[in-house]
This record gives C-alpha cells, structure tokens and sequence, in this order.
C-alpha cells in the first residue's frame, strides 16, 4: 500500500491540500493511505487553536484516513525548532510508522516551508519518502531562502501551488530544477466554496442582519500584525489601518469590515472603533478565528484592502472580488535584511495592485493584462530574486542585467526601483549603474556622516534587523558573524532565550567557556517552557566536556523534573560525553 502523509501549519494550507486531492493531483484514493500532520508552529502553540479544531475543517478532515497532531508527538519541544538527533532517526520512524499506522511501500511527503523546520525534520525521518513541496502563499514566487541538504533535494518531485497570478511562475526551487505545478483550479474553487458553505452558520451569528452585502456595498480590511515580524512599529501598524480606514471612507463606502490578525493587541482595534464612530461610518470588527476567505464567500465584499497579504490575491483570483494596497511601499522601504522572504510578496503588491493612497483604482488593471505579468512582472521578479539570492541563482543575472540596464532611466521617476537597486548592491553584484570604486568610497564617507536615502553600510545591523527570526536565520544558514553582530545588539536591550542559546552555541563553539555560561545562566532565568530551556542547556553544557559535565546533569535532571517523561533528558543525565552531541551539532541538528 502507498502512504502519503501531508503536513500542514494553517488551515489555508489545508485547503490547497484538499484542492490538490480533489483534483487528482495526489492520484487515486484507493490502495493509499493519507495521514494530516497538523502543526502549530505559533510563538505559543498551547494559546492557539490548532487548524483541526477551526471552524470548516470538518469539511476537509474526509480526504485523509488519519489527522494526527505533531506538537503532540514531540511535546515538549516546538516544531519549528525540533529536529531529531541523527542516531535518533530510526528510532523516530519505527516509532511514527506503528503510531500511525503507515504500511510498508511507497512513500510520498507533502511539505511546506522545506527550507526550515518542521519540514526538515519530516524529511529527515521519512527519509526513503519522495517529496511534494506545496506552497500556497505569494512567498512562492520568491528565491529559496537557504540551501538544502542534497539528501533533500535530490527527493524533490514538484512544487504545487495555487496559481493567484496567472502567468507568474514560482521561482522556488527552481535552482534545483523542480518544476512547479498550480493546483487545480476548478477544484480550488469548488473546495473554498465548500468551506465557505460550512462557515456559513457562524458568520450569520456574527454579521448584523443589517450589514450590507456584495454589491449594495461593504469593504474589507485585513490586518496582517506586521509590527510582530519588525518590519513596523505598533504605532506605525495602528496608523497603517486608520490609512486603510480612512481610504475605504475615500472611495465612499459608508459600511467597512475589519479582519484584524488573530494575535493583534486591542489597540489596533479601538483607534479604528474611535475613527468610525467620528465619521459615522459602520465599521465591522471581525475577532474571530475564522479565514478571510470564509468572509469573501459569505459577505462578497465590494473591495479588499491590505498591505501585502495573500489574501488579496485569493480575493481577486478566486472570488473574483477587487484588491487594493495601501503601505507596501512603506513596508518595502522599511524591509531588512536585503533577502528577507517577505521582499517579493511586498514588491507583488506594490507593483501590481491600485495603491489607494496614490491613483487608485484611476489605472489600468494590469494583473488583467497576461502580456504585462509575463513580460514586465516576471522580469522584474527575476531580477530582484537573483540580487536576493545572487549565489543560489546565477542563471537569472543575464535576465537582472537586462531588466536593470532597461529601468535605469526610471530611477528617478520611480522612487521603489531604488528600494531594490541600490548603490551599493548594485555595485557589490558588479551590475548595470553601480558606482565606481571612488564613488562608493565617497557615498561610504557621506553615509557615515548623516545617512543617505537607498543607502545602507552593510557592517551594522539596522533597527529591522535586530529580531530574533534575523539572528535564527543567520545562524541557520552559517552566517556565524553576522549573527554574533546582530545577538549582541539584541541582547543590549532585552534576553530572548533563543538568542541567549544561540549565543552559547557560538561561545561554546569558539572555545569561550566564561561567555557561554553566562549565556546558559541568563537562558535558565526565562520564563518559557521550562523543560525545553533546561534540556537545550544541558546540550550545550554536554559540547563543553569536563567544564560543563555538572552544569549538563544539573539541567536534565531539571528537565526530567519538570517532566519526567521526557526521554531526552534523561539521555542527557546519563550522557558519558559530549561525541554524540557534536556529531548532532555539526549535521545541523539540536
């Protein structure tokens, strides 16, 4: 018998999955079985509620024989830090394959996100599996943010997803040479109408009888909680959607729904309350956890407005209900480091949808227009994916010249092109308008004495850098120095336990005993889940030898206190050295 086993983090990923079977993408259901690996890969998954549990998954739950929840299968470690130690793997497939009932033969995985964990440790484990990579966000016509191991993407059959611009394809994994493959769309629309039917019920509670619907005359605003990822401020998120509020009131809707994101402070909400109230406007706040696509079937709002979230293309692509941005420009502006995976989303947005604060809807539709998304669009793409990623992607710089040596002339005329084609980028990837060395030596000396606009001195971190997923995603990809830089800052004005463990493993790394205790000590102070800190600084006590042989039994007897079940620690209590762990260190595994 063939098992496939889908792993999926949200519940739109759930729908592109369901589409995907439905459309026959998966193959027959018969001979097959299917497992959902439902994970919650929140800051806190125990304050979430898991997609399983959302309202219009019992829809979807009748294509697979088995849903099963990975937090629970690892507890007490987070999925999107977890991966299992290299001698441990056989272990973990025996375990997972009699737990969920998986058969001898083949074995296809369905992943998201395969550039970090949990994906990674699916592909580890199941390691004979062959690989589907599905992607149903706009992050799918970026660059691959890191490199893969060869075991991994040697596995890779093709990414799936949903196709939002017709005509733009996903640049992901293409330096691998995977095709992609959009989802069916005849079954995308039928699932998430499906879904839309069995949320139906629910909105009918929440939505006042006398709120306007389809075209009498409603607009829709999504909150996306930018100021968690850094890439604003509260206070300049809170503006952002009094800016969306007041340019619905602009185009003369009397009647607005807010969608603001499930983790969003109150605040954000009762500026926008206070605003509506002052123009007499009906302003809907829709707290509830429930998809926007849920909204778009049942309220068919005339308008979506956002910044830069998916859901304004599956607004446009799949309901066929019209999208407008305000802020990506702002965001753009904002965005560091160069690479960073919301780069393209944001580019999309800024580019191809009405900018509300600008001509509005007073411009042509060119996401209409196929000849623009397969000239302009996917060039413009191409070239700023290959200066994201230049050394993964060197077949796309004769196609970055070209567009670059084409848009020069525009620089002036078009501030956003310097947001991508800066000076000094252009003069470290040796392309069309970079400055001469002179040059450079003297924007150099000008920057350092007050700050040129599209300017940046690559030695130190910018504010929008200094986040915890920037220090994560450098030390992932073994950019050691960068991280220290950014760790340090951090660590100036606040501890995260993930910069503080990640500090010591650099520390430890480089022999420095003194640092790395001080680090481990800091790290046993936090206030997370307990269990898990001990056993990560009994990991990096156990790299330390005869210097960290006390601290390592000290905190996996913690651990095994905290919580005796786990078997992790009581390894580390026993552990004779650190070997095997260093083994684990240097493959990439915690």
């Amino acid at each position: 018998m063939k098992t496939q086993i889908f792993v999926a983090s949200t519940l739109y990923g759930a729908l592109t999955l369901a589409a995907a079977i439905d459309g026959g993408q998966f193959g027959p259901a018969e001979g097959t079985r299917r497992v959902l690996a439902v994970c919650t890969n929140t800051e806190i998954p125990e304050v979430t509620t898991p997609l399983d549990a959302m309202r219009g998954f019992e829809t979807l739950r009748s294509r697979w024989d088995a849903v099963i929840s990975w937090n629970e299968e690892i507890y007490p470690y987070h999925p999107s830090m977890w991966d299992p130690r290299v001698e441990d793997v056989p272990m973990w497939r025996e375990l997972l394959g009699m737990r969920w009932g998986l058969a001898r033969g083949p074995l296809e995985l369905v992943v998201e996100s395969i550039q970090v964990k949990p994906a990674l440790a699916f592909c580890k484990i199941f390691r004979e599996a062959r690989i589907t990579v599905y992607a149903d966000g706009l992050m799918t016509y970026g660059p691959t943010r890191n490199d893969l191991p060869s075991d991994v993407f040697t596995r890779i059959d093709r990414v799936l997803y949903l196709d939002l611009i017709p005509g733009l394809l996903p640049l992901l994994l293409s330096e691998y040479r995977v095709p992609s493959e959009p989802v069916d769309p005849h079954a995308v629309q039928r699932v998430f109408a499906e879904f839309g039917e069995a949320c139906r019920p629910a909105l009918q509670e929440l939505i006042p009888p006398g709120f306007p619907a389809g075209m009498s005359g409603a607009a829709m605003l999504l909150g996306q909680y930018l100021s968690s990822i850094g890439l604003l401020t509260e206070e300049e998120e809170e503006a952002l959607h009094l800016r969306m509020f007041e340019s619905a009131v602009r185009l003369g809707f009397t009647s607005v729904l807010f969608k603001p994101h499930p983790s969003a402070p109150q605040s954000f909400t009762d500026s926008l309350v206070t605003r509506a109230a002052e123009l007499g406007v009906q302003l809907l706040v829709l707290d509830t956890p429930l998809l926007a696509e849920a909204v778009y079937g049942q309220l068919r709002p005339v308008v979506v407005i956002g910044c830069f979230s998916t859901a304004l293309f599956t607004a446009r692509a799949i309901y066929g209900i019209p999208a407008a941005a305000v802020g990506a420009q702002e965001v753009l502006r904002k965005l560091r480091p160069y690479p960073n995976s919301n780069r393209i989303p944001v580019t999309i947005c800024e580019v191809a949808l009405p900018d509300l604060e600008g001509a509005g809807f007073n411009v042509p539709d060119l996401l209409g227009h196929p000849d623009w998304v397969r000239g302009e669009l996917t060039e413009y793409i191409a070239a700023v994916g290959y200066c994201m990623q230049s050394g993964r992607y060197p077949q796309l710089r004769e196609r970055a010249v070209a567009y670059i040596t084409r848009v020069l002339p525009e620089l002036d005329t078009r501030p956003v092109l310097r947001m991508h084609f800066k000076p000094d980028l252009l003069f470290k990837l040796s392309l069309p308008g970079a400055p001469s060395e002179a040059e450079m030596g003297a924007l150099i000396r000008a920057n350092r004495a007050k700050p040129i606009e599209g300017f940046q001195l690559p030695a130190e971190p910018t504010e929008e850098e200094l986040s915890v997923d920037s220090f994560k995603e450098r030390l992932e990809v073994g950019d050691v120095e960068s991280a220290r830089r950014i760790g340090e800052e951090i660590l100036k004005k606040r501890k995260p336990v993930d910069v503080l463990i990640g500090m010591a493993h650099i520390f430890v790394r480089e022999g420095d005993t003194e640092q790395t205790k001080r680090m481990l000590s800091l790290a046993a102070m936090a206030r997370d889940d307990r269990a898990m800190i001990w056993i990560r600084i009994a990991e990096i006590a156990a790299l330390m030898g005869k210097d960290g042989k006390a601290l390592r039994t000290f905190a996996a007897q913690e651990a095994l206190r905290i919580n005796p079940e786990s078997t992790a620690a009581a390894r580390l209590v026993t552990a004779r050295g650190a070997r095997r762990v260093v083994r684990s260190m240097e493959t990439g595994t915690n």
